[in-house]
């Protein structure tokens, strides 16, 4: 498994599209993507078709107890493309993240 991320605390340098493409381009290399949007505005989950909309996203993971993976991972048009939406609307996953339990495993 790789883990990507794009980062850069200045707004509206290309972020979110940077992510799109990258996740496109791998999954064009035959890659499966998990595409995890983390900004507050739900852009990420509008570039690709949903075939399977989740009915929630990444805010359920540190403000609920248990969330299944089906709950919370979009399904895209393309068989190896999948997305957790943002769903961050009052812009608290930040203080949520703060404030969750550390979990280590070996």
């Amino acid at each position: 498994m790789r883990v990507s991320a794009t980062v850069c605390s200045k707004g509206g340098v290309g972020k979110t599209t940077t992510t799109a493409n990258l996740g496109g381009r791998r999954v064009g290399a035959g890659l499966r993507v998990l595409l995890i949007g983390l900004d507050s505005q739900p852009t990420l989950s509008s570039y690709y078709d949903l075939s399977q909309p989740a009915p929630g996203g990444v805010h359920e993971l540190p403000a609920t107890e248990l969330v299944g993976l089906d709950q919370i991972i979009s399904r895209t048009a393309f068989s190896n493309l999948d997305i957790t939406a943002s769903n961050d609307y009052r812009n608290q996953l930040q203080q949520l993240l703060l404030n969750a339990p550390m979990v280590v495993s070996g």
